[in-house]
C-alpha cells in the first residue's frame, strides 16, 4: 500500500485522455486559450475554470475569462474582464494578459485572481529589434465570488530584484498548511535566462520572496520552468506538472511531467519523478505536447485526478513556436484505482470543509 501523498507516479501513469475543455478563439496560428487554473467549490459542487485567450502577434493575450461547471467536464462562460478594463482597474497600460490563478483566502472568504501582465511601452512580443523589452509582473483582483465583479488590489510580485527584473509572473500558487506558496518564473532582465523562484505569503497580498530554487542541490539549466499546482506532502509541499526547459521559437514547449518534493528552508527541489509526457489524443503534437501551463487536482466529489493541459495542436499549427501555433486546453482523468489507495490524510486536507 502507497503510504504519504498519492504518488505522482500512479497518477501519471493512470491518466487517460477526456474531452477538449476549451477551443481556441480561431484557428490562425497564434491563436491560444488557457493558462488558467482550475477551482473546485465543495460548497456549491462547482468547478471554476480561468483561461486567456489570445489571437497571434497583435491581439495577444486580450482579456481573463472565467468559467463555471457542474461536473468538471462540460464549461460555460460566466463572465470576462477584458484588457481595457484591466487598464482602468490597474492604472497601467496592459500589453498582454497571460497565466492566472484562482484561489480561496481561508480568512476572509475572498477569492483571488492573480494575472500575469506584461507592462512594458509597447508591443513588441515575437519582433525581432526591440527597442524596448517586455516586462512582466504578477497583480492581484479580489471578489466575493468568481463571476464578480472583481476589484484591483495592486501588483503582488514586482520584477524588482536582480534574478526577476525582466518577468515575475506565471506563477503556480497555492495554499498549503495555511500559507501562500508560489513557484514563479524569475527572468533577469536583457537576458533569456529563466529560473523557478520561491515566495511565501500569510496573507496573499503581501509576499516574501526567498530566491531561486537549486534543484537536487545542483544550479538551475539556463531556462527551467514549473507549472502545475502544489500540494501537501509528508516530507513537505509537493509540486505536480509541467517542467520546461525547451524554447521553441520564442515558446516555451514542454515534453516532461514532473514532481519535486518543495524545500523551501534550503531552497531546493527533490526530484520524485520525471517522466516524458506521452500524447494521448489527436489533439496534441507528437514532439511539443504542452504549451507550459498545466494544473493537477484531486476531484474529491468524483475520487479521480483532474489534468489540465494547453496542448499545442498538430493540425492547425504551422508548426510549434510563438505565433506559429494553435493551443487548447484539454481534460485528462486518472481514476483512483481502489479505495485503498485513496490520498492520505496529507492530500485530503487540501479539500475546501
Amino acid at each position: 500500500m502507497w503510504k504519504g501523498s498519492y504518488p505522482p507516479q500512479a497518477i501519471y501513469s493512470g491518466r487517460k485522455f477526456k474531452s477538449v475543455l476549451l477551443n481556441p478563439p480561431n484557428y490562425n496560428p497564434g491563436s491560444w486559450c488557457g493558462a488558467g487554473k482550475l477551482w473546485i467549490d465543495y460548497e456549491s459542487e462547482e468547478y471554476w475554470l480561468t483561461s486567456r485567450p489570445r489571437e497571434g502577434e497583435i491581439k495577444r493575450g486580450y482579456a481573463v475569462e472565467i468559467y463555471r461547471s457542474k461536473n468538471g467536464e462540460d464549461y460555460d462562460l460566466v463572465t470576462q474582464i477584458t484588457k481595457e478594463e484591466l487598464n482602468e482597474i490597474s492604472s497601467v497600460n496592459v500589453q498582454s494578459i497571460e497565466n492566472q490563478q484562482l484561489l480561496r483566502d481561508p480568512l476572509t472568504g475572498s477569492y483571488f485572481l492573480y494575472l500575469s501582465l506584461d507592462t512594458s511601452k509597447e508591443n513588441r512580443a515575437g519582433k525581432a529589434n526591440r527597442t524596448h523589452e517586455s516586462k512582466w509582473e504578477t497583480y492581484l483582483l479580489t471578489a466575493g465570488d468568481p463571476s464578480g465583479p472583481w476589484r484591483g488590489e495592486g501588483f503582488v510580485l514586482r520584477a524588482d530584484t536582480d534574478y526577476d527584473s525582466g518577468e515575475a509572473r506565471d506563477s503556480t500558487i497555492d495554499i498549503v498548511d495555511g500559507r501562500y506558496v508560489a513557484l514563479y518564473k524569475a527572468r533577469k532582465a536583457d537576458t533569456k535566462k529563466v529560473h523557478t523562484a520561491l515566495a511565501l505569503s500569510s496573507d496573499g497580498k503581501d509576499w516574501t520572496k526567498l530566491g531561486e530554487f537549486k534543484i537536487d542541490q545542483k544550479p538551475q539549466p539556463d531556462f527551467f520552468l514549473l507549472n502545475g499546482s502544489i500540494f501537501p506532502g509528508c516530507c513537505g509541499p509537493i509540486f505536480m506538472g509541467t517542467r520546461t526547459t525547451d524554447v521553441v521559437k520564442g515558446a516555451a514547449l514542454t515534453k516532461y511531467f514532473s514532481a519535486y518534493v518543495i524545500d523551501y528552508r534550503r531552497l531546493n527541489l527533490e526530484t520524485i519523478c520525471i517522466v516524458p509526457w506521452i500524447p494521448g489524443s489527436r489533439y496534441e503534437h507528437e514532439e511539443y505536447p504542452i504549451h507550459t501551463y498545466s494544473n493537477v487536482v484531486f476531484d474529491h466529489m468524483n475520487d479521480r485526478w483532474l489534468i489540465l493541459i494547453e496542448s499545442v495542436d498538430p493540425v492547425h499549427s504551422k508548426e510549434p513556436g510563438l505565433n506559429l501555433e494553435v493551443d487548447r486546453v484539454l481534460l485528462y482523468v486518472a481514476q483512483l484505482r481502489s479505495s485503498s489507495r485513496r490520498p492520505s490524510n496529507a492530500t485530503i486536507v487540501n479539500k475546501v470543509l
